[in-house]
């Protein structure tokens, strides 16, 4: 995998960036807290310069961040992953290097059934029982896919990680968008209930929140990287007041 390195800090942040996206994605957070801490922001494989060269599972994808922190020689770091991301974060958390994880807008969560997914799943088996053209079916994500990629999406997609939240015992910040379409509210409550150790603050905005409050999030960043790190008791941080917020 191809990571960008910036920043001397002696402590490090690790950011996963979402499906479509690149180590770019994270620019804005990173051109800012790389004056404090060392910014390691990988792409994954079939993103940004890392070719794809096989199809992968959300596992594969945590390989290959582990062989950067290896190949880095990291010791010790906090992840913060977007979307796509945080189905790595989480395949990541029992590694003990992983300090600790501040999640935005993540998926891996099992999505709730609906009527609407019912039948669009219905009609795309019908239509491939039928053997008629099935070219056109999936989102716009998907239908922008390579062939091997579209492989690696559909295995990502079908694996939910709703059986680990229990077992995480890393502290765990979640910030989210309050009018998420991608990663709905009630993912973030779910993993807020059955992480252990975890704050939740929902933001204004939608699946990319964290571009809507850039120097906001970096302050909540930088005051859980200063609890995990340091031990020193520095809040949420932000302008909480105007987020909800759960302890």
């Amino acid at each position: 995998m191809f990571c960008l390195d910036k920043g001397n800090g002696e402590k490090t942040l690790l950011f996963l960036h979402g499906w479509g996206g690149s180590s770019a994605s994270f620019a804005p957070l990173v051109n800012i807290l790389c004056d404090t801490y060392r910014c390691l922001a990988p792409d994954f494989y079939g993103h940004g310069q890392t070719p794809a060269e096989h199809v992968c599972s959300v596992h594969d994808f945590a390989l290959g961040v582990r062989n950067i922190l290896n190949e880095k020689g990291v010791k010790e770091v906090i992840v913060v992953a977007h979307s796509f991301g945080g189905r790595v974060a989480l395949d990541l958390a029992g590694d003990e290097r992983i300090k600790g994880l501040v999640i935005i807008d993540g998926a891996g969560m099992r999505p709730r059934a609906s009527v609407k997914k019912f039948f669009r799943a219905l009609k795309y088996r019908l239509k491939k029982a039928l053997r008629l053209d099935v070219s056109n079916c999936g989102s716009p994500d998907y239908k922008a896919l390579s062939p091997l990629m579209k492989q690696t999406f559909v295995k990502v997609v079908n694996t939910h990680q709703d059986g680990v939240l229990r077992g995480i015992k890393q502290p765990v910040l979640l910030l989210w968008g309050k009018k998420d379409r991608d990663t709905p509210p009630y993912m973030a409550h779910r993993m807020h209930k059955r992480i252990k150790d975890c704050k939740a603050v929902f933001l204004s905005g939608g699946h990319f929140c964290y571009l809507d409050h850039v120097a906001e999030v970096c302050v909540f960043i930088r005051n859980f990287a200063c609890g995990v790190f340091y031990g020193m008791v520095c809040g949420i941080g932000g302008r909480s007041g105007a987020h909800g917020v759960i302890a």
